[in-house]
This record gives C-alpha cells, sequence and structure tokens, in this order.
C-alpha cells in the first residue's frame, strides 16, 4: 500500500496546494479528494450496474408482480395464493436489498484509501472548534473533516449526476424502466377499496 500511496502522493498533494493558505487549502483538499473518491465510487457503481442491468431489471419486474399478485389474491380472500405469492414477493425484494448493500459497498469502497492516504500526512494535525462539541470534544482530526466533506461531495455529485455527461445516460437508464415497468401496488389500496365501498 506504501508504494501505490507514494505513487498518487503528487497528484492527491496537488489537491491540497491549490490554495496558498494552509487551513483553507486543507478544506479544499479535502472536498476536492472526497469528490474524486465520490466519483470513482459512483464510476464503480455505474459498471457494476450496467453488468447486472438485466438481473435487476428481472427483480424488479418479479417484486410488482408477486406484490401485486398477493394483494389481488387478499382481495379475492385466497389465503393459500396469498401467501405463495407473498412468499415470491419477499425473496424478491430480499435479493434486491442485498444487491443494493453490495451497490452501496461498491460505491464507498474508494472512501478508506483517502482516509489511508490522508493519515501518512494529517495524522498529527488538531483542528480546533470553535466551541466544544459532545462526543467530539474541542478539535477534530482529519477523518471528521474527510467524513463531512465525502457528505457533501455525495450531495453535489448526485445533484450533478442527471447533467453529466456519462452519468446522465445511466441516470436514464435507472429511471426510465421506473415509467416502463407495471406500478407496485401497495396494501392500503385494500384499505381505500374498502372505504369506498363502504
Amino acid at each position: 500500500m506504501e508504494k501505490f500511496y507514494e505513487v498518487i502522493d503528487p497528484i492527491l498533494m496537488g489537491l491540497f496546494r491549490l490554495v496558498p493558505d494552509p487551513i483553507i487549502g486543507f478544506f479544499v483538499g479535502t472536498f476536492l479528494l472526497a469528490l474524486t473518491s465520490v466519483v470513482i465510487g459512483q464510476t464503480t457503481l455505474s459498471i457494476a450496474f450496467l453488468f447486472n442491468r438485466k438481473y435487476v431489471e428481472n427483480l424488479n419486474n418479479d417484486l410488482i408482480k408477486w406484490n401485486n399478485l398477493s394483494i389481488d389474491a387478499i382481495k379475492a380472500g385466497d389465503k393459500e395464493a396469498y401467501k405463495a405469492a407473498n412468499e415470491k414477493a419477499n425473496d424478491a425484494f430480499g435479493r434486491l436489498f442485498f444487491l443494493s448493500v453490495a451497490y452501496s459497498a461498491a460505491s464507498l469502497w474508494p472512501a478508506p484509501f483517502a482516509l489511508g492516504w490522508m493519515q501518512r500526512w494529517f495524522s498529527n494535525i488538531a483542528l480546533p472548534l470553535p466551541v466544544s462539541i459532545p462526543f467530539v470534544g474541542s478539535s477534530v482530526h482529519y477523518p471528521f473533516v474527510f467524513i463531512l466533506a465525502f457528505i457533501l461531495a455525495s450531495l453535489v455529485f448526485s445533484l450533478a449526476k442527471p447533467h453529466l455527461p456519462y452519468f446522465g445516460h445511466i441516470h436514464k437508464m435507472l429511471t426510465a424502466p421506473e415509467k416502463e415497468r407495471e406500478r407496485l401496488r401497495s396494501f392500503t389500496e385494500l384499505f381505500d377499496s374498502s372505504r369506498s365501498a363502504s
């Protein structure tokens, strides 16, 4: 890992030297490092999505199909059909859930490497806070600043993503099937229909 950090040192240190003032440079550099981590993570996520796109679409379609069939079965009073359809819907939901966890990990993996690099340069630096914050104290170190910068960079990137050339295309691919797909119905429709019937 040390060899890798030595290779990227000149590039990453350049982010922290864009501003002459060292304090401002630290915050600007940390934000740019966090933004770079977000972009690399989102690129990894988009590649994983492209490889698994058909599988994810099939899971979504299965979830909607079996969920809606379970609602129809309850309306018809068929308990056995409801159980069978609900079991299939839960299976599809579980697969989608664990896939989304894996996708989240795919988008976050650059952050630990960025923090590892920062440790080499900023581990002994404490930034004093104007007031003492419970559970934080009167000063913060680089991980605290990086995590806040990462959250901010993620928000900025999510707003910009639909307008960026490559990521805008991925965004359209993700949102297009939702418009074409059958609507996922909710169990609240059962209560609405019983109210309108009475």
